[in-house]
């Protein structure tokens, strides 16, 4: 009996194979290929972007200053995102965030001024409104079986109603520490904190989308909710959490606004709603072709540059709309696409 059995003996003969096929490709066939451009087409948006605002003006957008802002800019639309992305992996529309970020806000500062509690208390109390508000849209459209785009277009009427209640039409100014500021003003290097939130949001999104069978379950009941149901999913019970989901995160939104601001405006939170959902639909058609972390976040990377690059460049503030509105169409026409061809595919 041999006692002496190399490694290479030990492995199964298609490992070997494949070991044998490696070792004969020539080299230049095993160079990764550049990614592919119908699956990250943001990136190479955003490499554009860049190298055009770098050479148009030297010195000016290429730079940390510009970074900073750059990034402080797209961190809330970012949280934004995060937030509406989970709906609509459920297969819902949830147009009510940005009037619920801008009530979470808009109450936050209000309470600095009208109470003498602490900041996480406020926030606590402003988070909490805002999940009531997400818990009232899941009611309405998991169980009394309305429209998502319905109910959550009239909630954000409503809410954006009780938000200038609250201002009587008037601006407020918060009484907050500066501890408070600086979570929405400071950051480490040029790296603002909102964005390590947006981060770590995004990390804890992506896990749980990807990787938790509550997030498996939540794609599923968008991509098929009568199959899902019949393989065993409370529909109903994801549908509604998905929305509660986007409330909480909407109100987590309004926080960290009121931080950055500091200044309660029924204008502020409803600026928010195109940018955001232009980034979801984008991000929708990269990477995996559905809703996804990774591509919301390279979509708000290309959206942030270029309307930095706008801005610096002078341009009048329609310009920055119908950027925003342009990015919603393609991003439109773009998931349209891939949906005809994959059918046309099958």
């Amino acid at each position: 009996m041999r006692t002496d059995v190399t490694i290479e003996e030990q492995l199964p003969t298609t490992d070997r194979a494949a070991d044998a096929d490696v070792s004969v490709v020539p080299f230049w066939r095993r160079v990764p290929r550049p990614l592919p451009f119908s699956r990250y087409s943001g990136v190479y948006g955003l490499v554009l972007v860049i190298a055009y605002f770098t050479i148009t003006l030297p010195g000016v957008f290429f730079s940390e200053v510009t970074l900073t802002t750059a990034l402080a800019s797209v961190a809330i639309t970012g949280v934004l995102a995060i937030g509406v992305m989970i709906p609509f992996a459920a297969g819902l529309f949830d147009l009510s965030f940005a009037s619920v970020a801008g009530f979470s806000m808009v109450m936050m500062i209000w309470l600095s001024v009208q109470t003498t509690y602490p900041e996480v208390v406020l926030a606590a109390v402003a988070i909490a409104v805002a999940t009531a508000v997400g818990a009232m849209n899941g009611l309405l459209v998991a169980y009394v079986k309305l429209q998502s785009f319905v109910v959550t277009l009239a909630m954000s009427s409503v809410v954006l109603g009780l938000a200038e209640y609250l201002t009587k039409g008037a601006q407020i100014y918060g009484l907050f520490t500066q501890e408070f500021k600086n979570l929405g003003r400071g950051g480490i290097g040029p790296v603002p904190y909102l964005v390590i939130v947006l981060a770590v949001l995004a990390f804890v999104a992506w896990v749980w989308l990807e990787h938790t069978p509550a997030g498996r379950k939540t794609l599923a009941v968008g991509s098929n909710p009568v199959a899902s149901r019949l393989a065993g999913i409370h529909v109903a019970r994801v549908q509604f959490l998905a929305l509660v989901a986007s409330g909480a995160i909407a109100g987590l939104a309004g926080v960290l606004l009121a931080s950055q601001v500091g200044i309660a405006s029924t204008v502020t939170g409803p600026g928010y709603l195109f940018p955001t959902i232009a980034a979801v639909f984008l991000g929708a058609t990269q990477v995996r072709g559905r809703v996804n972390v990774g591509g919301t976040v390279i979509a708000l990377l290309l959206i942030g540059a270029g309307i930095k690059g706008l801005q610096l460049s002078g341009a009048e503030p329609w310009v920055t709309h119908t950027f925003n509105g342009t990015i919603l169409l393609i991003a439109i026409a773009a998931g349209t696409w891939r949906t005809r061809r994959a059918s046309v595919g099958h």
